[in-house]
C-alpha cells in the first residue's frame, strides 16, 4: 500500500502543515503530550517498535499501515499502552473490514459524499486556544428525507479519518458542537435500529480520538429518548465532558465565538469554512483511498457495545501476550 512513513522524532516538525495552525501551537502541543499522553521521544521510539512487531506476529492482520503517523493515532489515545494500542487497531480494522458501507471508498470525489459534504451539515470550523480540533455539526442541514443513517456515518468517518492524520489532532483532541436547532423527526427516523447497533458497538470502541468537549445545543424532546440511550453507553469520563445548551444563544455565552461561524456570532461564514474543509480533503484524498487496502481476517466473534465481547477476539490479546512487550 502507499507509504506514508514519518520516522520524524521532532512533533514540531510534523504539524507545520496542519489544519488551522497558529503561533505557538508546536509548544502546546509538546507540553499536551508530555503531561497528558507520557509522550516523550524514548517511549514513543519504543511504543512503535513493539506496536509494529505485534502487527507483524498478528497472523489475522493481512496489511496494515505502520508509519509512525498512523501508528501514532492508536498510541496517543491510549497513552501509550501498546497494548491497549494493539486491541484499539484490531478493533479499528475489523470495523473497516466489517463495515465497508460506512468505511471504505472514503473519496472526497465520491458523487454522494460531495453531496453530502455540500450540505455544510459536519466540518472544521478552527482551532482553540488548547489546540484541539473544533467540529461543528449543523443538523438542519442534512437532507434525512433523501439519504439515510449510512451517510452520516460516512460522512463523520471522511471528517474524522481526514483529521486523524494530522498529529496536532492526535494530541490535542478534539470538540464537537452539534446544533439540533430544527432537526426533524426524519432525522432520527433514518436511523435503522441495525445502525444504531453498529454504530454504537464498533465506531465508538474502535476509532482513535480524544473526544474533550461536546457540545449539544437545542436537542428536541423527540429525539432526547434515542440521546439518552446513546449517552447510557458512554463512559463516565465521555459524559463529564459533554454540555447542553437550549439555545445557540446559551452556547453562545459559553463558547469562544470567535471560533464559530459568521451564522452564529463569529466572522467567517459556514460555505467559506467548507470549502476550506473541502480543498483540505483533496489534498488527504490519496491517504484516504488508500486506507482500504489494509485488510485483516474476520472471525464469527461479536463485540457487545460494552465491550465484554468483542470485535477483537481472543486471537489479539493472545497473540501480544506471547510478545511480552507491555
Amino acid at each position: 500500500m502507499a507509504d506514508y512513513n514519518d520516522k520524524s522524532d521532532n512533533i514540531s516538525s510534523t504539524i507545520g502543515n496542519c489544519l488551522f495552525d497558529f503561533p505557538g501551537l508546536d509548544n502546546r502541543l509538546k507540553r499536551i503530550a508530555a503531561k497528558e499522553l507520557n509522550e516523550n521521544e524514548n517511549v514513543k521510539k519504543q511504543s512503535l517498535e513493539q506496536l509494529r512487531e505485534w502487527i507483524a506476529k498478528n497472523q489475522r492482520i493481512k496489511n496494515c499501515r505502520t508509519d509512525d503517523r498512523f501508528l501514532l493515532r492508536f498510541l496517543r489515545v491510549k497513552k501509550f499502552s501498546v497494548f491497549k494500542s494493539s486491541e484499539m487497531l484490531e478493533k479499528y480494522l475489523t470495523m473497516r473490514q466489517k463495515y465497508p458501507k460506512w468505511c471504505k471508498n472514503l473519496d472526497p470525489l465520491d458523487e454522494e459524499l460531495q453531496e453530502a459534504l455540500d450540505y455544510c451539515a459536519l466540518l472544521p470550523i478552527g482551532r482553540d486556544s488548547e489546540g484541539r480540533i473544533v467540529v461543528i455539526g449543523v443538523v438542519r442541514n442534512f437532507d434525512a428525507q433523501k439519504y439515510n443513517s449510512d451517510l452520516m456515518i460516512r460522512l463523520n468517518m471522511i471528517v474524522t479519518e481526514s483529521l486523524f492524520d494530522d498529529e496536532a489532532n492526535q494530541i490535542a483532541g478534539f470538540t464537537h458542537v452539534f446544533d439540533n436547532t430544527d432537526m426533524t423527526l426524519a432525522h432520527v427516523t433514518c436511523w435503522t435500529l441495525e445502525n444504531i447497533a453498529g454504530y454504537l458497538r464498533s465506531v465508538s470502541n474502535a476509532v482513535p480520538i480524544r473526544l474533550k468537549q461536546n457540545h449539544f445545543v437545542n436537542v428536541p424532546s423527540f429525539a432526547a429518548q434515542l440521546s439518552k440511550y446513546c449517552l447510557s453507553f458512554a463512559s463516565e469520563k465521555l459524559k463529564s465532558r459533554i454540555y447542553c445548551h437550549r439555545s445557540v444563544d446559551e452556547l453562545k455565552r459559553n463558547f469562544d465565538v470567535n471560533l464559530l461561524p459568521q451564522e452564529y456570532g463569529g466572522k467567517v461564514p459556514l460555505s467559506e469554512m467548507n470549502e476550506r474543509f473541502k480543498k483540505y480533503l483533496m489534498e488527504k484524498r490519496e491517504m484516504l483511498l488508500a486506507l482500504d487496502e489494509m485488510e485483516i481476517q474476520l472471525t464469527d466473534q461479536v463485540e457487545t457495545v460494552h465491550g465484554s465481547v468483542d470485535i477483537v477476539d481472543a486471537g489479539a490479546i493472545g497473540s501480544f501476550r506471547k510478545l511480552q512487550i507491555d
